[in-house]
C-alpha cells in the first residue's frame, strides 16, 4: 500500500511539474530555431557550384526574422542565395509586413533574395503593391512564373519559380500550376532549380528539368509524430505525404520546409520554427 501511494504521489508531482514547464516548452518549440542541412549531389552541378549554399526559408508569416538572434543564425550559414517559398506576411497576424520590410532592408544588400508567393500572401490585401515596394528596393525578386540565370565563375544554374495557384479548389488549381509551368522558358542543359510555395501540389509538376524543387505551405503537418512525420496539412489531410523533408521522385529532389511561423491557432508540438540549409555538391 505504501509503495502504491509512493507511486501516486510521485506521479501527480511528475503530472503538476510538466503542467508547469508546458507553457515554456511550447513557447520554446513556436519561437526556437532548428537549423536543417541538406546536400544534393549532381553531375548536372557545375564545378564552380560545387558547395554553393542556398538558404531556405517558408511560411514566415510574422515570425520574428528580423531579429538579432535570426540575424546571427543566418549569418553563421554562409549562404550564397536566399530563397523564400511563399507566405511572406498574412492578413491576420499583426505586423507581418512590418517584420518582412526590416528583413529585406538587413538582408537584401548582403545576399541575392529570390521569393515566389504564397496562398496567404495573395490574401493580404494590398500584396502587389507591397512586393512592388520590395522589389523596388532591390531587396528581393519574385519569380512568379518566371526564370533568372543564376551565375558563378562563367557557368550557370537555373532558378524557377511557379506562384501560388491563388484557388483552394483542387481542379482549379491543378489548372494554373500547369499552365504556370507550360509557360516558362526551361533550360533542360542546365541544372534547374524551382521555387514553388504549395507542397501538397508537387506529384502535378512533371518537368524532369526540375532538378531540385524548393517548397514550404504544410507548416511540418503542425504536430509532428516520431518515425511518422506530419499529421495534418493545412487543407486538412491527414498524414500528409509532403509534410517537411528531402523526398526523392523519378531523379528529382524535392525539399520541403516545415516553416517558420504559424497561422493557426494549434501551437506547434515536436516542429520547431525551421531554417533549411541546402549545399550543392558536384557528383564526379
Amino acid at each position: 500500500m505504501k509503495k502504491a501511494l509512493l507511486a501516486a504521489l510521485i506521479t501527480v508531482l511528475l503530472l503538476l511539474a510538466l503542467l508547469r514547464l508546458a507553457p515554456a516548452f511550447l513557447d520554446w518549440q513556436n519561437k526556437s530555431v532548428q537549423v536543417t542541412h541538406y546536400t544534393v549531389s549532381s553531375a548536372e552541378i557545375p564545378p564552380a557550384f560545387d558547395g554553393y549554399r542556398i538558404l531556405l526559408l517558408a511560411d514566415i508569416q510574422g515570425f520574428a526574422v528580423d531579429s538579432p538572434r535570426m540575424e546571427e543564425l543566418l549569418s553563421e550559414q554562409n549562404g550564397d542565395l536566399m530563397v523564400l517559398a511563399g507566405d511572406l506576411v498574412d492578413n491576420g497576424i499583426a505586423q507581418s509586413e512590418d517584420v518582412i520590410f526590416r528583413f529585406l532592408q538587413q538582408w537584401g544588400g548582403k545576399l541575392p533574395i529570390y521569393a515566389v508567393s504564397g496562398n496567404h500572401d495573395l490574401w493580404t490585401e494590398g500584396f502587389s503593391e507591397l512586393k512592388e515596394h520590395w522589389e523596388q528596393g532591390g531587396a528581393v525578386r519574385f519569380l512568379e512564373n518566371q526564370q533568372t540565370v543564376l551565375e558563378k565563375d562563367g557557368q550557370q544554374i537555373m532558378l524557377y519559380g511557379i506562384s501560388d495557384p491563388d484557388v483552394w479548389d483542387w481542379d482549379q488549381a491543378a489548372e494554373r500550376v500547369k499552365q504556370a509551368e507550360e509557360s516558362l522558358a526551361l533550360q533542360p542543359d542546365c541544372f534547374g532549380i524551382l521555387l514553388f510555395h504549395r507542397a501538397n501540389m508537387l506529384d502535378l509538376l512533371q518537368n524532369d528539368v526540375f532538378d531540385l524543387i524548393l517548397s514550404g505551405h504544410m507548416h511540418g503537418g503542425q504536430i509532428r509524430l516520431p518515425f511518422v512525420g506530419g499529421l495534418r496539412s493545412p487543407h486538412g489531410d491527414w498524414f500528409p505525404e509532403y509534410s517537411g523533408g528531402k523526398y526523392q521522385r523519378n531523379g528529382q529532389t524535392m525539399i520541403v520546409s516545415r516553416g517558420l511561423g504559424n497561422a493557426v491557432s494549434v501551437p506547434r508540438l515536436f516542429n520547431r520554427p525551421e531554417l533549411v540549409v541546402i549545399t550543392l555538391q558536384t557528383e564526379k
